[in-house]
């Protein structure tokens, strides 16, 4: 992993990075949420934006976080990874960083529910730890998991 600028995401109290040139928008949570049927609890449901059918997913869920509330400071990070365009609720959007990659250290150990790879590493940022996560792992294991 090289130096790069990652956008910086608030799950709970915890701070998550995606590189930044997975992230297309941000945008407020729309209101209208469509639900589809049978799907994983963390499947919030779909969104047309400008006229794009946008999957959404509440990553708290997902990563096994206590149920989200919808506050004001909630956005709907747009992701276009691979030229699928995937959303993602976050319970805030804190800034764009700047790592290298001397200050990202590779996990040594599995994580219960995640992919082989799901996890950059932890970048260490000031007193800060960041967790980066392999936006297109948990992409591909996201939608591997809706197929069943």
């Amino acid at each position: 992993m090289c130096t790069g600028r990652y956008v910086v995401f608030m799950l709970g109290t915890e701070e998550f990075g995606l590189e930044i040139t997975c992230a297309k928008e941000i945008i407020r949570i729309p209101e209208q949420i469509t639900k589809m049927p049978n799907m994983p609890s963390f499947f919030e449901g779909v969104i047309n934006l400008r006229d794009n059918i946008i999957p959404v997913i509440d990553l708290k869920k997902r990563f096994g976080y206590a149920e989200t509330h919808r506050y004001a400071d909630n956005r709907l990070l747009i992701l276009d990874l691979e030229n699928t365009l995937l959303g993602v609720i976050v319970d805030d959007v804190e800034e764009v960083l700047m790592l290298d990659s001397r200050s990202i250290e590779k996990i040594k150990f599995d994580i219960p529910g995640m992919s082989e790879n799901s996890i950059h590493g932890i970048a260490k940022h000031d007193d800060r730890l960041i967790v980066l996560l392999n936006a297109l792992k948990i992409k591909d294991e996201i939608f591997q998991y809706m197929e069943h």
